[in-house]
């Protein structure tokens, strides 16, 4: 196959080249950087604002807040509910004697 001789450039055109890429290169990087700037003035009046509304509500809810609790209420004592109640420790003696062979001499 035969390949085709390419053209020579000038170097006005390797000049242009060059300066366009970097005119490109640098234009992208003002560009996020606008971008950046924007999104984070953004994020901030939003969350200035969301921290606001919850300090509003907070103080609400401080003001809100009676002093004493009205009614009746019962403490009732409850096993933990993660404890299991058929250990060993909790049968009663003599069946935890009847679970083991009776040693002989």
């Amino acid at each position: 196959m035969k390949r085709f001789p390419l053209p020579q450039t000038s170097w006005m055109t390797r000049l242009g080249l060059v300066l366009s890429s970097v005119l490109v290169v640098v234009a992208g990087f003002a560009i996020a950087s606008v971008v950046f700037a924007a999104l984070l003035v953004v994020g901030l009046v939003v969350g200035g604002w969301l921290w606001w509304q919850y300090r509003k509500l907070t103080h609400k809810m401080s003001a809100a807040k009676p002093d004493f609790i009205e009614g009746e209420y019962v403490i009732e004592s409850l096993p933990p509910a993660l404890e299991d109640g058929r250990t060993l420790s909790a049968r009663p003696a003599d069946q935890q004697n009847a679970s083991t062979p009776p040693h002989t001499p």
